[in-house]
């Protein structure tokens, strides 16, 4: 977190894997068995000039805002101020508050081209080696190559990235700062050039079938080819998983990173605006699916263990806590033009 904080304001394809894709494995984080209390929004961004939408005002019992939320350069985002919602208390108002201003910054980063976004967005790391099961994406970091010289890190939850001249220890710091073991790596190309010193190291690229498999990332031991419906985002047609672990290794990353990699990708052309979530006392977690407003009382909801949509629902709440069912979150993103969400008069 910076030294200096803004001051808080209390207010009241076709699939084929040669074998392994036949079925997507869900990959996602759960939490311990808990009694669910109900969902309901607790956050959103906006620009102060403009206001919240008169809705989210009648939406919350107490409201906390955060203000100025300044993401830290070079991301360019779609809001200035942060508005913690809470029917609980407002002590949750206040806590929210600041988790969705570092939130909402961390995805305005992703959606910035040239700020770890949208430069390339088909390169999945693991840097620090092997690790039990497949590709999980949740609360992941991202590396990206600066147009000048070196390189730049933006982790969940941190306002200010990190900068390093060398890609290798700026995503070991990452991956161990997320306890996310997957890194994004944005703007360096399809191949790049990885040194590994435990020779353990895995990697997904993205890439066009029709002009060949790319050249595989470092010194690859294990590697396979897999068909993947990205033409969708633009990235491809197909994946190459690499890992200098093990073929095992390699398998389990294939059957698991084409949802991830799409659902990643799609995300970053939505612009979230908001946070719905259930009170939770634990480690306050990365919002790990999306509610996708296509119109009027029109939603889809998409996660990083699936391909296909969850919908649409005519009731975006009732999605939302779909969604948390699914994927044992506490958080999911609201994306998609705010005045869809407005109530029925």
């Amino acid at each position: 977190m910076p030294p200096s904080q803004p001051r808080l304001i209390r207010c009241t394809s076709r699939l084929s894997l040669l074998g392994f894709l036949a079925a997507l494995s869900v990959v996602t984080w759960s939490t311990p068995a808990q009694a669910r209390t109900p969902g309901g929004l607790i956050g959103v961004g906006y620009y102060d000039r403009i206001g919240p939408p008169e809705w989210v005002e009648r939406a919350c019992k107490y409201t906390a805002i955060y203000s100025p939320c300044h993401c830290m350069p070079p991301t360019v985002a779609n809001f200035d101020t942060a508005k913690g919602c809470s029917n609980e208390s407002q002590e949750w108002a206040n806590r929210d508050a600041l988790n969705s201003c570092i939130n909402l910054c961390a995805r305005a980063a992703k959606e910035t081209p040239g700020a770890g976004g949208g430069i390339n967005g088909g390169v999945l790391g693991r840097p620090l080696g092997p690790t039990k099961g497949g590709v999980s994406i949740d609360g992941a970091g991202t590396v990206a190559a600066l147009e000048s010289e070196g390189f730049v890190a933006f982790i969940p939850f941190r306002t200010e990235p990190l900068f390093g001249t060398k890609k290798e220890p700026l995503a070991d710091a990452v991956a161990e700062a997320t306890h996310v073991p997957w890194v994004f790596l944005d703007g360096m190309g399809e191949s790049i050039p990885w040194e590994d010193p435990h020779g353990s190291a895995a990697f997904v690229q993205a890439y066009w079938s029709e002009r060949g498999a790319p050249h595989p990332i470092g010194h690859c031991k294990h590697a396979l080819q897999v068909s993947c419906p990205l033409e969708s985002v633009k990235l491809g047609d197909s994946l190459q998983v690499c890992s200098g672990e093990s073929e095992d290794d390699a398998k389990a990353i294939a059957e698991t990173s084409c949802a991830p990699l799409r659902y990643d990708a799609l995300s970053r052309t939505w612009k979230a605006w908001g946070l719905f979530g259930i009170p939770d006392e634990g480690p306050y977690r990365v919002p790990t699916a999306t509610v996708l407003a296509v119109g009027p009382q029109k939603f889809l909801g998409f996660m990083p263990s699936s391909l296909e949509p969850v919908g649409p629902y005519e009731d975006w709440n009732q999605l939302a806590e779909e969604l948390l069912e699914r994927t044992e979150g506490t958080t999911v993103w609201l994306a998609g033009p705010v005045k869809h969400y407005s109530p029925r008069e």
